[in-house]
């Protein structure tokens, strides 16, 4: 089931990142990575090339073509990009899609924690812990002593194992 909508923000067509852009082309792959079927509240996906280069057969884009876009939208500062994992993540997501709600932060830093990319998951991690809702679900966490209040995507604190969910392994303490 796809999104019913997605939220953007005006201010894109003010700011000087998105304006410098030299190609047209550049400006509607970030729309896609904002927007597109692949976006989620944590403003990072994964998005094999493949992917794309289907999603814009349309425009005739080749995976040089999704490349050369993908460079420009790297080097003006509007994406991060982890070629290892094909995960994007779209720069100061959260300070234009922050959480609406607790629910909205749960969600959001649930999708944060299953993101491979250690350096996109810590980007991503900081800008939402600046966030209001972010703040109070991280602090609400430590409170409760919490797994998630140590870093969101820590994999080995939110690991089956240490959650108690160590599928058959029994640990004497020793």
């Amino acid at each position: 089931m796809s999104r019913e909508w997605s939220k953007l923000s005006p201010e894109v067509w003010r700011s000087p990142r998105f304006l410098s852009l030299p190609e047209v082309g550049a400006a509607l792959l970030w729309h896609y990575y904002v927007a597109g079927p692949h976006a989620n509240s944590s403003g990072c996906s994964c998005i094999p090339d493949g992917y794309a280069v289907a999603d814009f057969s349309s425009f005739g884009w080749t995976a040089k073509d999704l490349g050369q876009n993908r460079k420009l939208l790297i080097d003006a500062g509007l994406i991060s990009f982890d070629p290892v994992t094909s995960e994007v993540y779209v720069d100061r997501w959260f300070l234009h899609n922050p959480p609406t709600n607790p629910s909205h932060a749960k969600g959001a830093a649930k999708l944060i924690g299953k993101i491979a990319s250690d350096t996109l998951r810590e980007k991503a991690e900081a800008e939402f812990a600046a966030t209001d809702f972010g703040a109070k679900l991280l602090q609400i966490a430590k409170a409760a002593n919490d797994p998630l209040a140590s870093s969101p995507g820590d994999r080995l604190t939110n690991s089956a194992f240490m959650n108690g969910g160590n599928r058959g392994v029994k640990w004497d303490g020793r």
